[in-house]
């Protein structure tokens, strides 16, 4: 007897561990310790934009607001989304348009997102049990930007599920890796659980809600970009009297240099995807899962400035890419049954804040998408 009590006080020892494991992570991940709000979210530093919005993200999804009854309108994307759609700007439109059909905006879209993000944050809407899912996508969203390091926080957040994606994990250790992500949610929300806990030891003290509306381009230019906005502003404004290329090229070297060399590196990449590429099965994957689980969906290719027009020397784009890529996302869609809304041309020039973002709610974007979305709810 004296022999076994040292295995089975082992065994007890592992038990009690396992016990106070799942109560802790219990604790932590399934209540306002993790999920309440954050002076984090409002961060004016850059470096904490796209984890805010991560965090807003597998809030919305992980821990819904029960005291909301409205259905939502769930937008999915990046910047271009995020800027454009915002709820203080899209559900005034949807509230005019439908007002019989009380409706929330809910803008999931996270910065430097590509369909690597979209997809698996795509696979978790149900939740909300949404009136409509908005599939938000740049031509370029479906190529990999590869100076972003994969996985992201998004992919290690939502890309879960003991089978693999579309794209699989590459090698041994990333699929134990979303195995452990699966099975143990304190594991899968490690990063977020620790910033929201420093936080309400030490709240963030560089914070600034994104303002809910602007009147003006200077006032954009003000919350952006602080003490700079003046001179951002003078720029941006000698390019309206001068609607030239280069006059908008100089505006954008003035205050968003890290876009411009953005732009600039994928006009260089030759890479046209085709209907084999990993970003397409991705797009693919999202819409057939979102139809057969009888979620409302729609795609919406997002607008593109018409300076690009102006590109001879091809600094800022490839010839012919865009019209592929929607003739791919088109297809793609429609194997799903998946309506696309093909809005590159929706707006002029002087409704852009660079070459990617509409200016935040006075390019009217949000007039046009509530016009789509209430046509296809009312379909």
């Amino acid at each position: 007897m004296k022999r076994g009590a040292p295995a089975a006080g082992s065994v007890l020892t592992w038990i009690t561990a396992l016990v106070f494991t799942v109560a802790i992570g219990a604790g932590i991940t399934q209540t306002r310790i993790l999920w309440g709000p954050t002076a984090l979210e409002h961060s004016r530093d850059v470096r904490r934009l796209v984890f805010a919005q991560t965090y807003q993200a597998a809030r919305a999804v992980y821990a819904p607001a029960a005291d909301d009854r409205r259905a939502p309108v769930v937008l999915l994307g990046n910047s271009r989304i995020w800027l454009a759609a915002r709820p203080s700007y899209l559900e005034p439109v949807l509230a005019h348009d439908l007002p019989d059909r009380p409706l929330r905006v809910d803008n999931l879209g996270i910065f430097g997102a590509d369909i690597r993000d979209v997809e698996p944050l795509g696979r978790h809407v149900d939740a909300l049990a949404p009136a409509m899912v908005v599939i938000a996508v740049g031509t370029s969203d479906l190529v990999p930007d590869p100076t972003i390091p994969w996985p992201t926080l998004a992919a290690r957040v939502f890309d879960l599920g003991w089978r693999d994606g579309p794209v699989p994990p590459i090698g041994a250790a990333e699929h134990l890796d979303r195995w452990a992500r699966t099975a143990w949610p304190l594991f899968r929300f490690r990063e977020m659980a620790r910033a929201a806990i420093e936080d309400r030891v030490v709240p963030a003290s560089d914070t600034e809600a994104f303002p809910d509306h602007f009147t003006t381009t200077a006032a954009i230019f003000a919350y952006m970009h602080g003490p700079r906005g003046a001179e951002v502003e003078a720029a941006y404004q000698t390019w309206r009297r001068q609607p030239t290329l280069a006059n908008f090229t100089a505006y954008l070297q003035i205050g968003s240099q890290l876009h411009l060399a953005l732009v600039r590196r994928r006009a260089q990449d030759p890479a046209i995807p085709d209907a084999t590429s990993p970003g397409v099965r991705q797009l693919e994957a999202l819409l057939t899962g979102l139809a057969s689980r009888h979620v409302p969906a729609m795609v919406v290719v997002m607008p593109e400035n018409p300076l690009l027009a102006q590109d001879a020397a091809n600094a800022f784009h490839q010839p012919g890419f865009s019209d592929a890529v929607a003739g791919l996302i088109t297809a793609t869609a429609a194997r799903a049954g998946t309506t696309v809304v093909d809005a590159r041309d929706w707006m002029p020039a002087d409704q852009f804040l660079d070459f990617d973002h509409l200016l935040p709610e006075l390019s009217g974007f949000q007039t046009r998408l509530g016009a789509e979305i209430t046509h296809a709810l009312r379909s």
